[in-house]
């Protein structure tokens, strides 16, 4: 049978209902209802299959109406359902047949159960079916029913209440659009039957939708705990603890609030939705409103309107429900876990058992954090007290690989740590601390500042002190050696500056004296000498041995005037300005020797201008003595070369300029390096031995220093430091 002939046997029975007699009107009354009756059970079949498949609430209850529509012919079907977070409200879920303006106002105005008196409201607070079958004449409507008829263009209707045992959690209604209803008792109770059913079918699937978003929750809650679990970083936990708090509730803002025991107070810790400059400054004492009375007495709170609550301390403007959760963790309250909604009600019983357990994991995970940031903080202050250390610290493990080393190491030795840790100490270091990490790990033998040499690959030497302990773990067991590295070259050459200068010292009061008591003689013997000369008649036979004489005086004076120079070199006459000026006149004055000896010269000096403090005479004689040895070095020829820069040394003490005077001769002995500049030590047969004296006695003078750096075959280079002079420093241009 089709559509069409269906139709039309309906609208045949209900002419006959309506101008057929008595037993026609009966009959077909009868048979009408029987359709209608399985029609209803078919529908509610129909129904009820929905729910054997994952589908949401909002395709339920379309089908219910369409099924209602279909039924009981109606040409708008309604459903509207009390919110369960707030139960004043009753609104609408869904409709059929109205139009678009119509729909969107149903949907969008709810009905307030305390306020509005209509069909609507009574159906909830009755639990009773309400048939309209004249909205004209039926003298139960009040003016908001006056109102809805304008609006909704009703003439008349029914609603029946929806039911789930005793309690009411909405209502179904109905009307033919522009016809009144004719609708019998039993039609009634078919409806109130059929509404009946119906509420067990939307309860139905409101539970599978709430087990559903369950489900959904507590997988969230177990990615976020891997996700919360992987991660120490206390702001890092803090941020994905509240990203996920807000998913889990829908919230419109979340904060974690942390104790600060010692003043007693709550702070924002991490947070979204509020504004960053109030995040900041907030502070709440314990105790004071509703996070604050969370945090005092560990139990949680919801508040489904929070300008019903006293408690409530306003942050952000428009909030109108909240749920604060505690943080305890193993001994006490470490916090409040808050989110926030502009709607009222937003959260529910769900959310707040939901929100107890991810606060309960979360406390657990911000006591690991805090753990594992106090072990960093005390590891790293350890390792920046190693790394602050003056001395180089190597650690070496029992196997005989590095296992650290400090920047003071990898400065001295000269090698990055990324190029010696896991290395075997033997293929990665010099020989001197190898043999004493054997002696630590083969006979437990260690050392206390042994000192040795050590050459770098840029061929400077180096003084080390080397003290080695082993290193016990916890239960006392070796498990390796520690290396205390000392770089005593600065030391060296001070002790060996303060000998010097003890025996310049005692050497100067010597001469002096002996200068003294030979001059006087000396002057006489010369005399007589030059007399005996002119008063005899010498032969060819003594004429060269008065001449010898004469010469060997004349030698005597000068090493004389030497050694009085050395002893008493007078008072500079200081005045600061730039030296290179007084280079480049040194220079001048030994030109003609240096060409005659084929030796080059190659000038680089700092163009800068720094101001030193000098007295140009004595610093010119300084030079001229160092050019002369250079010269002595290079009989065959060859280049001197003379550079000036700007340096710090030592480090941090201020500026120095620096000029070295270098030759490419054959050097010195290592094992005379450290006597050049004793008075009367030379390895020239006509030298006297003053020349490096004196000129280490005028820099002296001038607070400058002079080092030397020297290979046998490969040159020597004279490094000499001055100290800038900082007071007109600042107007010479850079």
């Amino acid at each position: 049978m089709n559509h069409t002939m269906k139709t039309g046997m309906k609208t045949k029975q209900i002419e006959i209902m309506k101008n057929g007699n008595d037993h026609e009107c009966r009959t077909a009354r009868l048979k009408y209802e029987l359709e209608t009756k399985n029609k209803l059970l078919s529908s509610i079949h129909k129904i009820s299959g929905l729910l054997t498949r994952p589908i949401s609430l909002d395709r339920v209850l379309n089908a219910i109406v369409e099924e209602t529509a279909s039924v009981f012919r109606f040409s708008r079907v309604n459903i509207s359902l009390i919110n369960k977070k707030n139960p004043n409200l009753l609104e609408c879920k869904y409709v059929i047949g109205f139009t678009p303006e119509e729909a969107k106002r149903a949907l969008s105005v709810p009905y307030q159960l305390d306020r509005h008196d209509c069909v609507e409201t009574r159906v909830i607070k009755t639990g009773k079916t309400l048939y309209i079958g004249d909205y004209k004449k039926d003298r139960r409507l009040t003016n908001i029913d006056i109102k809805l008829r304008g609006i909704y263009e009703r003439v008349a209707g029914i609603a029946a209440p929806l039911k789930i045992k005793k309690e009411i959690i909405g209502f179904i209604g109905a009307d033919r659009t522009n016809e009144i209803l004719n609708l019998t008792k039993n039609e009634i109770d078919l409806f109130s039957t059929f509404a009946n059913q119906v509420s067990i079918i939307i309860e139905n699937a409101r539970l599978q939708e709430q087990n559903k978003r369950k489900i959904e929750q507590l997988l969230s809650l177990q990615q976020i705990s891997k996700k919360t679990s992987s991660t120490l970083s206390l702001k890092k936990l803090l941020n994905i603890i509240v990203a996920n708090a807000l998913k889990i509730t829908k919230a419109s803002t979340c904060a974690v609030l942390l104790l600060d025991s010692e003043d007693n107070f709550l702070k924002i810790a991490s947070q979204k939705g509020y504004r960053k400059s109030d995040a900041e400054t907030f502070r709440l004492k314990i105790g004071e409103g509703i996070v604050g009375w969370v945090a005092r007495n560990g139990t949680p709170l919801l508040v489904k309107n929070v300008h019903k609550e006293p408690r409530y301390v306003e942050l952000i403007k428009g909030i109108k429900s909240e749920l604060a959760v505690p943080l305890i963790g193993e001994k006490q309250v470490l916090g409040v876990l808050n989110v926030d909604s502009y709607e009222e009600c937003a959260f529910s019983q769900d959310d707040l058992e939901l929100m107890m357990i991810f606060a309960g994991h979360t406390a657990t995970l911000i006591e690991n954090a805090r753990l594992y940031e106090e072990v960093i903080t005390e590891r790293n202050f350890a390792e920046n007290i190693l790394e602050s250390s003056p001395n180089g610290v190597l650690t070496v493990d029992c196997a005989g690989t590095v296992s650290s080393m400090n920047r003071k190491a990898e400065e001295i030795l000269g090698v990055s740590r990324t190029n010696l840790v896991g290395r075997t100490v033997a293929a990665a270091c010099k020989s001197c601390i190898v043999d004493i990490v054997e002696e630590a790990l083969n006979g437990m033998c260690i050392v206390d500042n042994r000192e040795v040499r050590l050459e770098q690959d840029d061929g400077i030497s180096l003084t080390l002190g080397l003290s080695s302990s082993l290193l016990r773990g916890h239960d006392g067991r070796i498990n390796g050696v520690i290396i205390l590295i000392r770089d005593l070259t600065e030391i060296k050459k001070a002790e060996e500056m303060i000998r010097r200068m003890d025996r310049l010292t005692s050497l100067g009061e010597l001469s002096a004296g002996l200068a003294h008591e030979i001059r006087n003689p000396l002057a006489s013997i010369t005399f007589n000498v030059q007399m005996l000369s002119k008063m005899l008649d010498i032969d060819e036979k003594i004429r060269p041995i008065i001449s010898d004489t004469l010469t060997g005086i004349t030698r005597i004076k000068r090493l004389v005037k030497g050694i009085h120079d050395f002893a008493k070199p007078g008072t500079p006459a200081l005045r600061s300005g730039c030296i290179n000026d007084v280079i480049m006149d040194s220079v001048a004055l030994l030109d003609s020797q240096l060409k005659k000896k084929k030796i080059g010269i190659d000038i680089d000096l700092d163009e800068t201008g720094f101001p030193i403090v000098f007295d140009p005479l004595k610093i010119q004689q300084v030079f001229i003595n160092l050019l002369i040895n250079a010269m002595d070095a290079l009989p065959s020829g060859g280049i001197i070369r003379i550079t000036s820069m700007i340096e710090q040394y030592p480090p941090k003490n201020g500026g120095f300029l620096a000029v070295s005077v270098a030759d490419t001769g054959s050097g010195i002995m290592p094992e005379n390096i450290s006597k050049i500049f004793d008075p009367f030590f030379t390895t020239k047969p006509e030298g006297t031995g003053l020349g490096l004296s004196i000129t280490h006695k005028i820099l002296e003078q001038h607070q400058a220093t002079i080092d030397i750096q020297s290979s046998a075959g490969q040159g020597s280079t004279f490094i000499l430091r001055f100290p800038i002079d900082t007071k007109s420093e600042r107007d010479v241009p850079i």
